[in-house]
């Protein structure tokens, strides 16, 4: 989620508080735009474990759709292909983190001090919301 600053914050738990959580970011930005990686299927994920997924994705962009939130569906080719740009390591997951830490030294990406790696949800949130950034011109 971005205004003219980036955001990085856990993912609430539940619909009432990802909505307050939005409302919060809208009341304090005047020009809040969302960017949202489009659902996509993933194989190797069971029939829980993407149904699941696919009710958070749903309730994520009900609760946009509610509020009236500007926002941008963005395919995670898309946003990888922009953001990986100059990184040397062939394994995805490696690009995104090489690209955020350089993109973003100040930031840690860990979710608690007790982590011992960067978690991968975050890394991916931040290089979604630089692209978002690039594209809107900020």
């Amino acid at each position: 989620m971005i205004g003219k600053d980036v955001y990085l914050t856990q993912m609430p738990d539940n619909a009432v508080d990802l909505a307050d959580l939005f409302r919060f970011y809208n009341e304090q930005s005047t020009d809040l735009h969302v960017f949202v990686e489009k659902a996509q299927a993933m194989p190797k994920n069971g029939a829980t474990g993407m149904f699941n997924y696919g009710t958070g994705y749903g309730t994520i962009l009900g609760i946009i759709a509610a509020l009236r939130l500007s926002h941008t569906l963005v395919h995670p080719t898309t946003w990888c292909k922009e953001m990986h740009r100059g990184t040397k390591s062939r394994v995805p997951k490696k690009r995104s983190l090489e690209a955020a830490q350089r993109l973003y030294p100040h930031v840690s990406l860990m979710r608690t001090v007790r982590c011992k790696s960067p978690d991968e949800g975050y890394v991916d949130a931040m290089l979604i919301a630089g692209y978002g950034k690039r594209i809107l011109g900020w």
